[in-house]
């Protein structure tokens, strides 16, 4: 196994960067991931590219096909194209069939392995420690409303421990919207750092009614404690903004990249077609060499 990739030293303070700057830096290891299984059942996501490896780190409700418990027999992973056009059938070419790792679908994580490699760098899991309510972040990912690989900024709003009564399933509440798509996906900091797992969930209020505008993230040091000694090491926390800067904004989350909607289900469905289509060929091609000549 290749060496995990190596983050600055944590004596020194990272580099604040702009939302562009953290796009440029890591959208490109930021990956689509789709699932796909009998009966028309399927799943998309986001993951993140953790170490040299390859290995991507998502949720596990993306991988995991809730009929069964078990992964979709199909995975694959998506690059980002060197222009996002809005076009899924130009924008998802030559996926990479990967493999589940490991999960934990209480604290909704699992870790992936490519069959080749993906030739891209790591994004460093960051020191969710410094983060505290009211400091920027940014999530890329795939939300339908948005489309593929958009970049949202807004604030951490708060940090809940015990998310849903599970021990150590430490989350950030942050206004960046996380829609379907998104789940998976990172939450970064002004260094361009992951400080979170971007996690979509139902939420509504007691009377019923869907709250929006609460997303959540399982913080990086929740993965770290999941991955065990595996995880690469801790990238250096952001320094604070300088006292100069205007607060950021706690209201609306700003969505950074053109939106280009796309319709999850129609992705699910070609991929679901194309696999059923190479499955036919393979038996015809089986089929014509058995018979005798």
């Amino acid at each position: 196994m290749a060496s995990l990739v190596a983050s600055p030293s944590a004596k020194q303070p990272a580099a604040v960067l702009s939302a562009k700057e953290i796009y440029q830096k890591d959208a490109p290891s930021v990956l689509l991931i789709l699932g796909s299984g009998a009966g028309g059942q399927g799943e998309l996501g986001t993951g993140s590219v953790i170490d040299s490896d390859g290995r991507v780190l998502t949720n596990a409700h993306v991988v995991i096909d809730d009929r069964t418990g078990a992964p979709f027999p199909t995975l694959r992973v998506y690059l980002k194209p060197a222009k996002v056009t809005g076009d899924t059938k130009k924008d998802l070419t030559d996926p990479v069939t990967v493999k589940v790792a490991r999960f934990d679908r209480a604290l909704d994580l699992a870790l992936l392995e490519p069959a080749r490699n993906l030739g891209v760098p790591a994004i460093a899991l960051g020191d969710d420690a410094s983060v505290e309510p009211g400091d920027p972040v940014v999530a890329i990912g795939h939300p339908e409303q948005g489309g593929l690989w958009t970049l949202t900024q807004g604030v951490v709003s708060t940090v809940v421990a015990d998310l849903g009564g599970v021990a150590g399933k430490d989350v950030f509440q942050t206004d960046a919207s996380i829609n379907r798509g998104n789940s998976g996906g990172p939450l970064l900091d002004r260094s361009g750092a992951i400080v979170g797992v971007n996690t979509s969930m139902a939420r509504k209020a007691a009377d019923g009614l869907t709250i929006t505008s609460v997303n959540f993230s399982i913080k990086s040091s929740v993965a770290r404690r999941w991955l065990g000694g595996e995880a690469p090491p801790a990238a250096p926390a952001a320094p604070a903004a300088p006292a100069e800067l205007p607060p950021a904004p706690t209201t609306k989350p700003v969505v950074l990249t053109p939106a280009k909607p796309y319709r999850i289900d129609d992705v699910i469905e070609a991929e679901i077609k194309e696999m059923e289509d190479m499955g036919r060929d393979m038996s015809e091609e089986i089929r014509r060499r058995t018979q005798p000549h």
